[in-house]
């Protein structure tokens, strides 16, 4: 890099420190905001058109704007870099095959329109809240039974909905005296730990199948008999 070279970097640089230049190319509706100096005034003057062109590279880097006024086309070349140029505003972008319209020069009416590019709008954390609403449809159904842990039917669930237990969930938190006590209150015998209820209540919240259901008559004949 030479020092001419440099020299445009650096001022290109301050520009775009000053001000956003946002992507645009040709087939694009902008409004150039341009500031205009009247005597010791200055205001700020938009000028809205399609762009028709981007050409030169680098400092040098500029781009034709073109409208209709009153029936006439006007177009007016504005460089990317000019400190004139306050900023450039994208209002639609165009779907063209061309990087120079200069045909748009010869039209008027709808057939110097230009179809507008479609854009999916992305929206920051959609693709993991759609990943995650994936996974939570593709996830097995749990369905919070009691009566689905092998050792425990009908009769004990509705014993245990007695005693406030009507979720999986709370089985699947008993703790070393929780189990001692509705053992004692429902006289089950040690069925609890046996049965290892609070690991099927973990495995049934996790979504894995019901282990094989045993009759529940003969439990209940076995815990009569210890």
């Amino acid at each position: 890099m030479n020092i001419i070279q440099q020299l445009e970097l650096e001022q290109a640089q301050a520009i775009t420190a000053k001000r956003e230049i946002p992507e645009f190319g040709p087939g694009d509706t902008v409004v150039v905001a341009v500031r205009v100096t009247e005597g010791e005034r200055s205001r700020i003057q938009n000028y809205e058109g399609v762009v028709i062109a981007r050409s030169g590279a680098g400092i040098n880097e500029n781009f034709t704007v073109r409208k209709l006024s009153y029936g006439e086309g006007v177009e007016r070349v504005f460089p990317i870099y000019s400190p004139l140029v306050e900023g450039v505003k994208v209002l639609r972008r165009g779907k063209v095959r061309r990087a120079k319209l200069y045909y748009l020069r010869g039209r008027t009416g709808k057939r110097a329109r230009i179809a507008e590019k479609k854009r999916s709008i992305v929206i920051p954390g959609a693709a993991e809240a759609a990943a995650a609403k994936a996974e939570a449809a593709n996830a097995p159904q749990v369905v919070d039974d009691v009566s689905l842990i092998s050792g425990v039917g009908d009769v004990l669930a509705e014993k245990l909905a007695g005693e406030g237990v009507t979720s999986l969930t709370q089985i699947a938190k008993w703790k070393k005296d929780d189990i001692a006590d509705y053992d004692e209150k429902l006289s089950l015998g040690g069925r609890i730990e046996r049965d290892e209820w609070i690991v099927q209540a973990k495995e049934l919240l996790e979504g894995k199948p019901p282990r094989a259901k045993v009759d529940q008559e003969a439990a209940e004949k076995t815990a009569d008999a210890e």
